[in-house]
Formats: structure tokens, sequence, C-alpha cells
């Protein structure tokens, strides 16, 4: 686990108060602030509901919780923290003056937004201290949701990248780290390719909106939920995500030119993505491999079936 730190939550509301029952179930001491006074005082009950949520799944039951300080000014939540999370509405103006305000009180903290609309490049432009500031964008609700996306911006340091890793993993979750930014990150380009995708079918009345919710609890949502969509065509059969792409890429090239998809298909980039594949997952090991997703999918099936 990363040492205890000193984080301040900028905001109160659904995202904030999950963040900080968060970082406090790991251990964290936290000052949580938000200039709303009724969302202020409302929010010690709303992290008392994020640990019941964390008890009740068994999450950082070996932690004696951090404290929780409700802090009613931005002053005496950042003021020697060491880790400063922002959850202001997304208003860029508004999110550029809180990050102003708060490096005046703390030059030297880590800054990290939520936000799911703003690169670090326009939040931060300017900003002194930059090469400690980034985007940490989580899945809603945060506490429950057990990953979070690290968007560095061009001045980001890779120290920076580490201690924000160390902080969030110390919390139970994983991280995706991004090596630049891009709009929408990586979940929401991942989330609205396929959103587009079930527009465009229940537009074109190829299928029904409960039809294709289906498609993806009963269907892509399992198995995703066990092993991502690059690993499983890596399982598929022999000569791993390479050796499947060559033997599907006819088929596959024919349904990306209908979704307008343009950029080109090569086998340079199947190899590219095989390689941390295959060594995550030798070709000799892809049958035990099969058989642990199977046992995850077995156990995911037994969960979700279960009355």
């Amino acid at each position: 686990m990363a040492d205890q730190l000193s984080v301040a939550c900028l905001g109160a509301g659904l995202i904030g108060a999950s963040w900080a029952g968060l970082f406090t179930a790991a251990g964290h001491a936290v000052r949580l602030h938000d200039p709303d006074a009724e969302a202020l005082a409302a929010a010690r009950a709303r992290v008392a509901e994020v640990h019941a949520d964390l008890a009740a799944i068994g999450v950082l039951q070996d932690r004696r919780p951090g404290e929780l300080t409700l802090a009613p000014t931005l002053a005496e939540a950042v003021s020697g923290a060491d880790h400063v999370q922002e959850n202001a509405p997304e208003k860029l103006e508004l999110k550029r003056g809180l990050f102003a305000e708060t490096r005046a009180h703390a030059p030297d903290a880590v800054i990290a937004s939520s936000t799911s609309t703003f690169p670090p490049s326009q939040l931060f432009e300017g900003l002194a201290g930059a090469d400690k500031t980034l985007v940490v964008h989580p899945m809603l609700p945060p506490h429950l949701m057990p990953i979070a996306e690290l968007v560095p911006g061009p001045a980001t340091a890779p120290a920076t990248l580490d201690a924000t890793a160390a902080l969030i993993r110390s919390t139970g979750h994983e991280v995706i780290r991004l090596k630049r930014e891009t709009p929408g990150f990586v979940l929401n380009r991942l989330q609205f390719a396929l959103l587009a995708e079930a527009y465009q079918l229940v537009d074109r009345d190829i299928c029904d909106p409960v039809e294709l919710d289906r498609a993806v609890t009963r269907g892509l949502g399992y198995r995703w939920a066990c092993i991502g969509p690059l690993t499983a065509s890596h399982l598929m059969g022999a000569g791993g995500f390479a050796g499947q792409m060559r033997a599907y890429g006819p088929a596959v090239q024919t349904v990306m030119r209908q979704l307008n998809v343009t950029e080109p298909w090569s086998d340079a980039l199947a190899d590219t993505i095989d390689t941390p594949l295959r060594a995550r997952t030798p070709e000799a090991a892809i049958p035990d491999a099969r058989r642990a997703r199977d046992t995850r999918l077995k156990a995911l099936r037994r969960l979700l079936d279960t009355p």
C-alpha cells in the first residue's frame, strides 16, 4: 500500500463524495470542499454510504479508514495536500480558476481533474507547476468501478504519473496510463464507438433497443467482463492475435468499411498488438488461459443468474 497521503477533494457531489469515500477507505486523510454548504454538509452521509458499499463487496477491509474533514474553504482543503482531486462542473474557466487558486495554496501538490471532457493541455495551460498536473478520469460511480485512466498533458512529469498511479492502486483500483492525451481518452472512445454503432443498428431498423442491450449484457459484456477484446481474439485459435486477424482480416475489414473506419488495417498493426499479448500469454499457454476465462465466465453467470 502507498503511504498515507493528504488528499483534497474539490466538489462534494456524486463524483467528489465517491472519491472521498474511496480515498478514506484506503486509509488516506481527506479534506473535502464544496462552495455549496448544503452539499458539503450532506457529503459525510454519502461517504458513509461509500464505505458501506465497499464493505459489502469486501474491498479494503484490512484498512483503517483515514480521517474525513469537511473544509469550508478551498484554502483549508488544499493547503499541505499531497494530491488534489478536482470534481467541479464541466466548465473550463471554472476549473482553471480552481487550479490557479489551488496552486497558490498548494505549490507542490499534484493536481488532478476528474474531467471527461477537457484535455490536460487545455485545463492546465499556463499553470505554475504544470509538471504536477494530469487528468484522473474515473468511471461512475468511482468507488465501485475499479479503474481510472491517467491522462498526461505535454508537461506532466513521469514522477507525477508514478505517484498518482500508486495512490489510485492503493484504493484497490487499477489504472490505464495513456501515453498522451486524445479527445475522449480511452474509456469514452471505446464507449462512444459502441454507442455510435448501437444507434445506427436501431436507426436502420436492424435491431430493437431492448434486443441490442441484451447483445451486450448477455454477450459481449459477459466476455469482456472476464477478458478484454484484444485478448479475446488472442485466445480464439492458432497463431494468437496476429494469426486470427490474418485469418479473419477480410471479413473484419468489410464490416469496418461499413462502419466508416478509415484508418487502414495492416499486418504491422496486428504484430504491434500481438507482441505484448504474446509476451503475457505465449501460444503454449493459451489452452490454460481459455480454461481460466471459462472459470470466470461460469462464476459470473452463477452470480448474475442468481435471483
